[in-house]
């Protein structure tokens, strides 16, 4: 009878409020676009560095519409590819890549609308349609190394190798425009990045934290997606993470690239913990962390959108990432990592340079 009388008890509080039945509080979450879909594609660093361009323009107070990711992608396989042809083949050709990649697209092109150039991605609805691309993709991918390699033995000119680069790009994924109509006036991607997304790349900083290089100086941080081995500043641990809630609490949101590891359970209920090594650990340590890179454990293997943090109901922190894999993965389209989970597997952020707290603006070596 006392038992039954309890749960009375605690089911009229639940009613009136009195008990929270949320599974997180105290959140922290950036103002950012609506979540992308990447649709079966290989290019979440597109997707995901897209979405950080659209709430950088958001939060300077600029009513941004929803740009084109794929517009990046297309002239990144142009940029990927000439760097091979001028290595001889021995540099990489590859489809996954990194924010930097956006950022140095986007300041040399500027930018276009998802609805003036989508990447042939509008119509692809069902899950079949979405395979069928994902196929596509693998073909385009061998068949421009094909070509580049034949070319390469052939001596062609850098010129006419990209001429046919563009035409296999042009046959999977639409040619991009020179100019557009938008909003009832012409645009080129550069006049439409200037009124809508006027962000200087520059300000941007990647940030790691691995005590093989030296802390707080710009470092070549060995990941096989840095192809245009650009440096990332390096901080220890926690100066790593203060500087990660610091640009959240003041507003930025991040890109964030890092291991998804299939053995840990990315799975679609959105929660993320650390699993099997270092399951038990109350805080990771930057020990713990460089083990695990170094092993091959934490790998570079996803990208996603950085917008804020949270706690569940027993205190535990969670950071929340917006994910491209649609609205019925995770938690309405986005992923919640533990702390620990962060710690471990964040391979690198990439931030506004005026996010950074001042203790480690002083001690940033220039």
């Amino acid at each position: 009878m006392k038992k039954i009388f309890l749960l009375f008890i605690f089911i009229f509080l639940l009613l009136q409020g009195c008990i929270s039945s949320k599974r997180f509080s105290n959140t922290t979450l950036v103002k950012s676009t609506p979540l992308k879909h990447q649709k079966a594609t290989g290019q979440c660093w597109s997707f995901a560095s897209t979405s950080l361009l659209e709430a950088e323009a958001m939060r300077l107070g600029y009513d941004i519409p929803e740009l084109s990711s794929f517009y990046f992608v297309y002239l990144n396989y142009l940029d990927n590819a000439e760097d091979y042809l001028k290595n001889n083949g021995t540099s990489r050709l590859n489809r996954g890549d990194l924010t930097f990649s956006v950022l140095e697209v986007f300041e040399k092109h500027g930018a276009v609308p998802e609805s003036v150039y989508d990447g042939n991605l509008g119509d692809l609805t069902s899950k079949k349609q979405m395979m069928s691309r994902w196929k596509e993709e693998d073909e385009m991918n061998a068949l421009i190394k094909e070509k580049l390699d034949s070319l390469i033995k052939t001596n062609a000119s850098v010129d006419k190798s990209l001429e046919i680069v563009e035409n296999i790009l042009i046959d999977y994924i639409g040619e991009i425009p020179k100019n557009f109509t938008f909003q009832g006036k012409t645009e080129t991607p550069k006049t439409f990045a200037n009124k809508f997304v006027p962000l200087n790349s520059k300000d941007y900083i990647e940030l790691t934290s691995y005590n093989h290089h030296p802390f707080y100086q710009k470092v070549m941080l060995e990941i096989p997606a840095n192809w245009r081995f650009k440096k990332y500043l390096n901080l220890p641990i926690e100066s790593f993470m203060n500087t990660i809630d610091n640009a959240l609490n003041s507003g930025f949101s991040l890109a964030w690239d890092g291991d998804i590891g299939a053995k840990e359970g990315f799975k679609d209920n959105g929660y993320v913990r650390v699993k099997n090594e270092y399951e038990d650990e109350k805080l990771i340590s930057q020990e713990q962390r460089q083990s695990a890179y170094k092993r091959g454990t934490t790998r570079d293997d996803h990208n996603m959108h950085l917008v804020g943090y949270t706690y569940d109901r027993k205190g535990e922190k969670f950071y929340i990432l917006k994910n491209t894999w649609g609205k019925n993965r995770g938690i309405d389209g986005s992923y919640y990592l533990s702390e620990n989970y962060f710690r471990l597997r964040t391979i690198s952020v990439t931030m506004h340079k005026d996010a950074f707290p001042t203790e480690v603006k002083t001690k940033i070596e220039h």
